[in-house]
């Protein structure tokens, strides 16, 4: 019994995320843009967007969509893939924020996986200022991720 616990239970796994070691897959010359296909975990690529200081990333598909924070950003060194029995559903990655115009600090952002023509998309955006935000990430990861409907659920925002 405790052997299916174990196996139902969400769990974590770990990828680092350096743009060195990723594969650039576009650049836009006239805007700056570029795009990079990166390592991620269990086959299932992470997909990286840098415009203008500010990062996008997906995770299985690219969808094509900018999900980023408004402000100068970048990326966390670490992605965190929620599991469940053993298959990802969701990522959690952080935003370092880097702009003057706003306070220093961090948010992290859960995004669904995309699978089979279906892309992944933004779920929830926390604030990593809040006391439990690592928790409540993986919360929302493993209660939304799933079952989120992209462009028709909103995602959430802050720790609420």
């Amino acid at each position: 019994m405790l052997l299916l616990a174990l196996l139902a239970a969400n769990a974590s796994a770990y990828t680092d995320l350096n743009l060195d070691r990723c594969r650039v897959i576009a650049r836009d010359a006239e805007s700056g843009a570029v795009s990079w296909r990166c390592p991620g975990y269990g086959g299932i690529a992470l997909y990286v967007t840098e415009d203008d200081d500010r990062f996008d990333v997906d995770a299985g598909l690219d969808n094509g969509e900018w999900e980023a924070l408004g402000g100068f950003n970048r990326l966390g060194p670490r992605v965190e893939w929620r599991l469940r029995r053993g298959r990802p559903v969701a990522i959690i990655y952080r935003y370092v924020l880097t702009g003057a115009d706003q306070p220093p600090g961090t948010r992290l952002a859960v995004k669904s996986i995309g699978r089979r023509g279906h892309a992944g998309c933004l779920v929830s955006m926390i604030d990593g200022a809040y006391p439990n935000a690592n928790a409540l990430a993986r919360q929302r990861a493993d209660t939304r991720a799933e079952a989120f409907r992209c462009r028709i659920d909103t995602p959430e925002r802050g720790a609420d």
